[in-house]
């Protein structure tokens, strides 16, 4: 029998912090509840269908089982906007998260783990923050907003988060996030706005690899692992483009693609073709599962890994094996 296969991208909220959003009236975020029982989370992107797939452990080990998915990461999606409240409101939400999360991981350590939610409204806090989840929790690392990464000023600014996690060894998941204080995600045009708003948050992906991988902002770190979501955005699709550009206007640079494997990728949400040509570019021991569950279909997910043109070899790295080696390396 082949071993399960790690999911290094899921979400959760515990049903503690699911009833303090549903307190939040007329404020964003909040969980609104509608005379038939059903729910939605409002978000400052928009709204999002709301159940009990985001907080019932129960029912999330059943779905796993059902998908050969023996461990997930858990994490807070930045997109719910809960880490970019004020202080006095995000400081309290993400402690609900990070302590709830590590009493799941510890309740059944083979099944979960964690990566603490941080709030950026204060960087000396969010420090902070993961400190406690690094040391006293048990955490991995940490979720960051991709927007973060989206120039090397901005990924300057993290720089103590960074040291801090250099000293206490973490993994870094880099997902669609902002920062406190910017827009919502980039504005589209009103018409086929669902299928352009997948286009701007690939390229804000995207953005984030050109920083981590063509910048030195990663090459001081030894303890620190990063991985990005949606296999890397729109990077891979667009590095072709990249190198001769490059070559014509500073041929002394190393080319993009000989700079591709200074982080991993996971391939939620994406399809065997995006797959194949992530592998391409980063190497198949630089991709890792990842479902976004409950958001993304994770039974499509695992498909598009089972339907590529890859090895038997190259999809059991990116099902179990890339993970696993990351998981033991924080654990």
């Amino acid at each position: 029998m082949s071993p399960q296969a790690i999911d290094l991208h899921a979400h959760w909220l515990p049903p503690v912090m699911a009833e303090a959003l549903r307190q939040r009236h007329n404020q964003v975020p909040r969980i609104d509840t509608f005379a038939d029982g059903s729910e939605q989370m409002v978000m400052p992107t928009g709204t999002l269908t709301f159940s009990a797939d985001y907080t019932a452990a129960s029912q999330r080990l059943a779905h796993m089982d059902r998908m050969g998915v023996g461990k997930q990461m858990l994490s807070l999606p930045g997109l719910f906007g809960i880490d970019g409240l004020p202080l006095d409101q995000s400081a309290p939400l993400v402690r609900i998260f990070n302590d709830a999360c590590a009493g799941l991981c510890q309740a059944y350590p083979e099944r979960f783990c964690g990566l603490a939610a941080l709030p950026w409204v204060n960087l000396d806090a969010a420090v902070a923050e993961l400190r406690h989840a690094r040391l006293k929790l048990g955490l991995l690392g940490a979720i960051l907003p991709v927007e973060a990464f989206h120039c090397e000023a901005s990924a300057a600014r993290l720089l103590p988060l960074f040291e801090a996690a250099e000293d206490l060894g973490a993994l870094f998941f880099v997902h669609p996030g902002r920062m406190p204080g910017s827009s919502a995600l980039p504005l589209t045009s009103p018409d086929h706005d669902w299928t352009r708003q997948a286009l701007a948050v690939q390229h804000d992906v995207g953005q984030a690899m050109v920083t981590l991988l063509l910048s030195d902002f990663l090459r001081p770190w030894r303890n620190i692992a990063v991985q990005v979501a949606h296999l890397g955005g729109s990077f891979a699709a667009v590095v072709e483009r990249m190198d001769p550009m490059q070559s014509l206007r500073d041929p002394t640079r190393a080319l993009p693609s000989r700079r591709a494997r200074a982080v991993w990728v996971d391939c939620s949400s994406l399809s065997p073709r995006a797959l194949e040509q992530a592998v391409a570019v980063f190497g198949a021991d630089r991709v890792v599962l990842g479902t976004d569950g409950p958001v993304g279909d994770a039974s499509k997910t695992i498909s598009a890994i089972r339907h590529s043109r890859l090895s038997t070899a190259d999809q059991a790295l990116i099902l179990q094996g890339n993970a696993a080696g990351l998981l033991a390396r924080f654990s």
